[in-house]
């Protein structure tokens, strides 16, 4: 893998920055906290992402920033891959947005873990830290942050052999050996389960053959009872035919004596019914005579009457003609008194609007002058809107140089109280100092100078701006009340129409006043009187005519009833004959049946003989079905019984199988395979020591030319120091020694790390952060050779360390302005 650029848009102390990475050596030179460290942390975010133990997303976005972006560009393999990153303040928080890759063109997004994911898989990384924090492999190949490889050298022995394990990958040994021992648990509790389940085996073997052969018992009584069975049934459809012969027979004797019965229903309907004729006949008899006696008595005098229906429309019309009379002079008289009442009103409404409508001209001059004044009003906006963006320009300029006044003299007051650089734990020198508080001073200078002239325009353009706003005011109270006018005029030509449309209308209503009492007049009391008169003549002749109606159609009635009661006296005597008929007809047909019925009185006894017969076989076939039902239920069960017990003889059998095998994996996990992964772990820790501790010697030696200091690696992989013959702490060391230590663990771990997991692609780079704090100058130039060395395509240095330029191959400065890193 070969860095090629970088983008970072507010990320740390840098707004909008691009970085191209050229190959072979290449030097990050910069002041302290100038940003050079925070290029490494964007890489290592763009690769994998944030995390809470190192880059967290809260540390990377620039502080007031609310989103920001991280672009690395590198070659893999020669294939060309792109990994955009992204951050966003939400919630008081700052969180990983979702981003995307480009690899040979193509795009595919995703979130921060599905990025993480395809990236291990492109460079070769275990799949396993996908969900892990810290990515140790990048951490002790490519990036080891200044003081993180001293912290390891100091730390336990424990700890750093369990770390290296990590870094190796070896520690999967020591995971599958206490795999193996969980499995052992895991084994002893499913043996445990396994001992319960074929617990009492034999005993159900035994239970399963006495259970076969009541089965076979059971099976052989039912063998017998189906033929027995099979002729009984022959026997009872035997019965059943002889039976059926004689149901004919039976049927006919039921049905002869069913008739003898419905003529002797019919015999007593019969003389119900003439018992009823014959009441009903003496009753017609007497309304006959009662209905010609009134007959007798009813006179009539025939009348010429006009027809009832001309005298009903007459008497409607003239009710109707009356009543629309009265209705009309009534209403006319109600309309003459509303027009004199709304007459009066017009009047007095005409005389209160007259008085108002003679405002108008006042008003309408008032509103000129108004209109007048207010032809200024945009000229004098524009002016107060100009003057109020100008003012708020200059405060916001006021506010930027009062902000960089305050970081100014935060930077002053640290610089002045700072002994030690807090990155490379180099002194800082007096004079470094003082350079730093004269550039301060300086721009604190022009800062006040640039204020006093601000300020100074700023209450100018606030006089200004007060009078114009003074007279905004007293324009606003003109507008205000030149709305009030102009509402007033309109309200004042609406009353001037009013009016005319009032004196219009008393005009209308003095000529419908007139035209009503001349109609009155015409509505004499006379005229409806006798119309009155001529009504009440016309109801005495309706009254006369619907009378004599009334006696007409009551004889009309009685005449037509006297026929209808002869003719029913006729019909009554005619049916009395045909019943007398009938019932000499029934007596003989019930002699007739008499006679058939006691020729067949014999054939019911042969009947019930036969159906004894029968029900004597049902009898015998159902004591049958109850024992073959009884038998064969008791077969049923003892089968599923039988299928219960081989399935648990076939599940112990199974357990017992299952027993034995966990018994042999068991003995195999105890006795080899926990064994053997010990024996591989030690075998390949003590092939990586021995490479570890020759390329950790070899590195050492070549920054650290001295024949009376020495170096190794012991069995806890701690650096064992030997200095004129005897061991040393490495605490007792310089600084410069304590470097080259941790530079030369630092490169031993890579070389072994890069050999031991051979498909990793960050082989071609390696970054490596202030490796020479407190190298002294002869030190400094051991440095090329380690460079020379190396033989990597691509490395990354960070450093203050003006020497090391001569040793790279090339050099990208870093410098910080107010606060904002640029690459230069």
């Amino acid at each position: 893998m070969i860095l090629k650029e970088l983008s970072l848009r507010n990320i740390r102390s840098y707004k909008e920055q691009h970085i191209a990475f050229p190959e072979g050596s290449v030097l990050l030179a910069g002041d302290i906290g100038s940003g050079k460290s925070s290029i490494l942390h964007s890489i290592e975010f763009a690769l994998f992402g944030a995390r809470r133990d190192s880059i967290s997303g809260e540390a990377l976005l620039r502080k007031g920033e609310n989103e920001g972006e991280v672009r690395l560009l590198f070659e893999l393999e020669g294939r060309a891959v792109e990994v955009t990153r992204r951050l966003k303040r939400q919630r008081g928080s700052v969180a990983q947005d979702a981003g995307f890759m480009v690899v040979d063109g193509k795009k595919v997004e995703g979130t921060a873990t599905e990025l993480k994911a395809r990236l291990l898989d492109l460079i070769g990384y275990p799949k396993e830290l996908l969900t892990k924090s810290n990515s140790l492999v990048y951490r002790y190949t490519v990036y080891t942050p200044q003081e993180e490889m001293k912290h390891i050298l100091m730390e336990s022995d424990e700890l750093r052999i369990d770390t290296l394990r990590k870094v190796f990958g070896i520690d999967r040994y020591k995971r599958m050996a206490e795999n193996a021992s969980i499995y052992v648990r895991r084994i002893k509790e499913m043996k445990r389960e396994l001992s319960g389940v074929m617990n009492g085996l034999d005993e159900k073997k035994a239970e399963l053959s006495r259970r076969k052969e009541e089965l076979a018992r059971k099976e052989m009584s039912r063998n017998q009872i189906i033929p027995m069975v099979g002729q009984v049934r022959a026997k009872k459809e035997a019965k059943r035919k002889e039976l059926a012969a004689f149901e004919q027979e039976v049927g006919a004797l039921n049905d002869l004596r069913k008739r003898v019965e419905v003529c002797g229903a019919r015999l007593m309907e019969i003389v119900r019914s003439r018992g009823k004729n014959k009441e009903e006949l003496e009753a017609v008899e007497s309304q006959l005579a009662a209905l010609k006696r009134k007959l007798e008595e009813t006179f009539l005098d025939e009348k010429d009457y006009p027809p009832i229906e001309d005298v009903e429309r007459e008497l409607e019309a003239k009710e109707k003609d009356i009543s629309s009379l009265s209705l009309r002079k009534a209403e006319l008289a109600e309309r003459k008194r509303s027009i004199h009442e709304r007459i009066g009103r017009l009047a007095k409404d005409s005389d209160a609007k007259n008085e108002k409508a003679a405002l108008l001209a006042a008003r309408e001059s008032l509103y000129h002058e108004l209109l007048e004044e207010l032809k200024d009003r945009e000229t004098v906006d524009a002016a107060v809107k100009e003057l109020d963006k100008r003012l708020r320009e200059i405060e916001t300029v006021i506010s930027e140089l009062a902000a960089s006044r305050k970081g100014s003299e935060a930077l002053r007051q640290d610089i002045s109280s700072l002994d030690r650089c807090p990155t490379c734990r180099q002194d800082v020198s007096e004079v470094h100092k003082r350079s730093i508080m004269d550039e301060e001073d300086r721009k604190l200078r022009k800062i006040a100078a640039e204020l006093d002239v601000l300020i100074s325009q700023k209450d100018e353009i606030a006089g200004n701006l007060g009078q114009h706003s003074r007279k905004i005011d007293y324009l606003n109270e003109k507008e205000r009340k030149l709305a009030a006018v102009k509402v007033e005029l309109s309200n004042l030509k609406t009353l001037k129409s009013e009016l005319d449309e009032m004196m219009d209308l008393r005009v209308a209503l003095d000529r419908e006043k007139e035209g009503i009492i001349s109609e009155l007049e015409k509505l004499d009391d006379m005229v409806i009187d006798a119309m009155r008169k001529e009504l009440d003549g016309k109801r005495l002749l309706l009254k006369e005519i619907n009378s004599y109606n009334l006696l007409l159609k009551e004889k009309r009635h009685n005449l037509s009833l006297l026929a209808e009661k002869e003719k029913r006296r006729e019909d009554l005597a005619r049916l009395q004959e045909q019943l007398k008929d009938e019932v000499k007809a029934i007596n003989s047909e019930k002699m007739r049946l008499g006679e058939g019925i006691s020729q067949k009185s014999s054939v019911e006894e042969a009947f019930r003989e036969k159906k004894e017969e029968l029900e004597s076989v049902l009898d015998e076939e159902k004591q049958l079905a109850v024992r073959l039902g009884e038998v064969s239920k008791e077969a049923e069960g003892i089968r599923n019984l039988v299928v219960t017990l081989e399935k648990d003889v076939s599940v112990k059998d199974a357990a017992a199988k299952r027993l034995k095998h966990l018994n042999s994996v068991q003995e195999w996990l105890e006795k080899m395979f926990v064994n053997l992964m010990s024996t591989m772990e030690r075998q390949i820790m003590a092939k990586v020591h021995t490479q570890f501790s020759e390329l950790f010697s070899g590195w050492f030696n070549l920054l650290i030319e001295d024949e009376n200091i020495s170096v190794r690696i012991d069995d806890t992989f701690s650096p064992v120091v030997t200095q004129n013959g005897y061991d040393t702490e490495l605490s007792h060391l310089s600084g410069g020694e304590k470097t080259s230590i941790a530079l030369a663990y630092r490169l031993a771990l890579n070389k072994v790390i890069n050999d031991i997991i051979s498909n990793i692609k960050t082989k071609d780079i390696l970054i490596l952060d202030e490796p020479t704090d407190g190298f002294s100058s002869e030190q400094l130039d051991k440095v090329r050779n380690v460079l020379d060395e190396l033989n990597v395509k691509q490395t990354i240095i960070v450093s203050h360390e003006s020497k090391i330029e001569s040793f790279v191959d090339h050099v990208l400065r870093i410098h910080k302005t107010e606060h904002v890193s640029r690459v230069v």
